[in-house]
């Protein structure tokens, strides 16, 4: 089986609903932001520095698989667009911003100005995913 750039790549929305939690597609990318949401999720309610290290310590490893998936995806796939060392820090940064949100709207409320920057943040993040992956898509069509 062929994987194209359209199959390789979740949608943001899908990437949203694997940082919720919710159910998605057995896909290692799904995964992998579903796991860093996790460990924001748990880095946020630690003090300890130490927990903290090793909380971090995990999110590059996951950062570094994301990566690595990235990088061994063919040519045909990735476009030249797409440098193997952005898209997984992207990713964390997008489950650290889903974070940060809904932790605002459990502390201030749904209509504070905190919650209203987070989820502003997280949509310019969400755009950069999507002209980031778009760009990739762009440069396969021109290829082909």
């Amino acid at each position: 089986m062929t994987t194209t750039v359209g199959s390789a790549f979740p949608a943001a929305p899908q990437l949203l609903c694997a940082f919720q939690g919710r159910r998605f597609q057995d896909r290692g990318l799904l995964r992998s932001a579903r796991m860093l949401a996790d460990l924001h999720t748990r880095r946020a309610r630690v003090t300890d520095p130490i927990a903290v290290a090793q909380i971090d310590y995990r999110r590059g490893q996951v950062i570094d698989e994301i990566n690595v998936w990235v990088r061994d995806l063919p040519d045909y796939v990735a476009g030249a667009q797409l440098r193997a060392d952005v898209l997984g820090s992207l990713v964390d940064r997008m489950a650290g911003s889903w974070v940060a949100s809904d932790l605002a709207i459990e502390r201030d409320g749904a209509r504070s100005d905190s919650a209203h920057k987070h989820w502003t943040h997280l949509a310019e993040l969400v755009d950069g995913y999507n002209e980031l992956i778009n760009g990739a898509c762009a440069v396969v069509a021109r290829q082909n």
